[in-house]
């Protein structure tokens, strides 16, 4: 088959079979994925990690909230942790933080565990109708008393908040299988 543009010698073409255009195109939009995939987000900008924000307390650790975070928490109360205070649903005064205090069982196989090896860690994540997390803390200790600006947060929330308490036993810098997290209790308060 011969072409030609207007004014241009003619060249000499032969049709596509339609496996070959099918062929060729999509090997052409493989080629050009990375650079769409590049191209998506401004440079240097990161989307957000669900480590981002999180309060971290006593001698918790980024890499251990990753890790914790990565597992599917199970339910099993008395290694998940109850709450000492506040009560549920319990009306907090504004003008002061309350402390949110706790006490969870160390998972089983923690007792044939080397002294001092085991580490316990907590996440509280305090939820709104609005806000899945308007607060989280992850912690090693078994109290956790907001800042003046993470208080205020909560004040300003002016509803009802939930707070929940999942455990999990670190042995060093390891989440074994049965260390959890487990998931404990979760209780409702007011701020006025």
């Amino acid at each position: 088959m011969l072409w030609a543009a207007p004014g241009s010698a003619p060249v000499l073409t032969t049709p596509m079979s339609p496996t070959r255009s099918f062929r060729t195109l999509t090997l052409a939009a493989l080629a050009v994925t990375p650079s769409l995939v590049a191209c998506s987000s401004p440079p240097g900008l990161q989307p957000p990690s669900a480590t981002d924000g999180v309060v971290l307390e006593g001698v918790a650790s980024r890499t251990q909230l990753s890790v914790f975070l990565q597992r599917e928490a199970e339910d099993w109360a008395w290694a998940g942790g109850r709450f000492d205070t506040p009560d549920t649903h319990a009306t907090l005064d504004a003008s002061t933080p309350q402390t949110f205090s706790w006490h969870a069982d160390p998972a089983d196989f923690t007792e044939a565990a080397p002294p001092g090896d085991v580490v316990m860690t907590h996440l509280l994540v305090f939820s709104t109708s609005e806000s899945d997390a308007a607060l989280r803390v992850f912690t090693t200790l078994p109290e956790y008393t907001p800042d003046t600006a993470a208080w205020q947060r909560l004040v300003a929330v002016h509803e009802p908040i939930t707070v929940s308490l999942t455990t999990g036993s670190f042995v060093a810098a390891e989440l074994p299988d049965d260390g959890g997290p487990f998931i404990g209790q979760a209780l409702t308060f007011t701020i006025e």
